[in-house]
């Protein structure tokens, strides 16, 4: 007879195992033995349904609104991963988030697909909220934006009434660590600039952007206008960023130059388009401050080896002086790789220990 090996591991073992499954599925275990009916009220704060997990989809909204509001205890994670969008309402939406808000909720996980809805204004005034994750999610009132206690920030596919929103957004965020942005988008009055001197995310240390517009940033009345109005970050050490096709040097550079400890920098080019008369490098008046004492990485990926991307990586080494490690990434030819490789190793380096890497 086969040893039950798994119900011999301690409580705090098995509760941790717990929180990795879909709530439905971790109350489901309960009648495996006495041993294990009183084991998932102890993850009962921490809240994760799948629409996976439980099929027709009213018994999956069915069991959700008998578990949020039929009990009455703390909800610190809530995580939702809804394939089956189109069968979910706003209201819906608003009822499970609205309620978990009131039990104090620290993290919050919203995955849709098939359809966007939007979501309750009240996350946005959450004094508890830490982790805010969503993915396919419209996002329509600002009325009031405060989280004093966010430390990480995710959207993606997301869109915003105007690009200013997002700003506003971030700079109400004052000990934002983290935030990775992918597919932002907006409606409503395009000639609407963002806010000036939006602030600093001064406890922010890693960005992900990508596949953002730049003038969610800087407005869409040209950049040279509201080039003053990106925020300012100034103890981020790891930025990434896709260059999109509407984003020239300059922009990257202005980029560069709001983040003054950069130490590890991932520029993705498979947006750009190169051969675009805007696009082209031009020789800037300054050096962002990073480069001249913080960077020690830059990796430049999806390079197809155009002439404005070279000057951008010889721009790099003739100005980092603490750089260690220039890595190109390219679905180049074998003979163009070797070319660029011969172009980039006779340029002169700031840095006497800046290696330089082809993949």
């Amino acid at each position: 007879m086969a040893v039950d090996r798994i119900s011999m591991l301690p409580d705090e073992l098995l509760c941790h195992i717990l929180s990795f499954l879909p709530t439905p599925m971790a109350v489901v275990t309960s009648i495996l033995s006495k041993r294990w009916k009183p084991l998932w009220l102890s993850v009962v704060s921490n809240l994760f349904f799948d629409d996976q997990s439980s099929k027709p989809f009213h018994c999956f909204t069915d069991f959700i609104y008998a578990t949020i509001l039929n009990r009455d205890f703390p909800i610190t994670t809530f995580r939702l991963q809804c394939r089956a969008g189109l069968y979910l309402s706003d209201f819906d939406l608003k009822i499970w988030v609205n309620a978990a808000i009131r039990r104090g909720l620290e993290n919050l996980y919203i995955q849709l697909s098939g359809v966007r809805l939007s979501l309750s204004s009240c996350i946005f005034c959450c004094n508890t909220l830490v982790v805010l994750n969503l993915a396919r999610l419209l996002l329509d009132q600002f009325s009031v934006v405060d989280l004093p206690s966010l430390k990480t920030l995710h959207l993606n596919d997301v869109g915003f009434p105007q690009p200013q929103n997002l700003v506003d957004l971030l700079t109400r965020c004052p000990i934002l660590e983290y935030m990775g942005l992918s597919d932002i988008y907006y409606w409503g009055l395009e000639d609407v600039p963002s806010n000036k001197n939006g602030g600093s995310l001064s406890k922010l240390v890693r960005a992900d952007i990508h596949d953002v517009s730049f003038d969610i940033f800087v407005g869409s009345l040209g950049i040279d206008k509201y080039m003053n109005d990106i925020p300012i970050f100034p103890n981020l050490t790891h930025l990434e960023l896709t260059r999109e096709w509407d984003m020239s040097w300059d922009m990257v550079l202005a980029m560069l130059k709001q983040c003054p400890m950069l130490q590890n920098f991932v520029l993705d080019m498979r947006k750009s388009f190169d051969d675009s008369d805007d696009l082209v490098w031009t020789s800037p008046c300054f050096v962002p401050e990073c480069l001249s004492s913080q960077l020690r990485k830059c990796s430049i990926i999806n390079c197809e080896g155009t002439e404005s991307g070279l000057y951008f990586a010889k721009y790099i080494m003739q100005n980092s002086r603490v750089l260690r490690t220039m890595t190109i990434c390219t679905l180049c030819s074998s003979e163009l790789k070797v070319e660029l490789l011969k172009e980039l190793s006779s340029c002169s380096r700031s840095s006497m220990i800046c290696q330089l890497s082809f993949k």
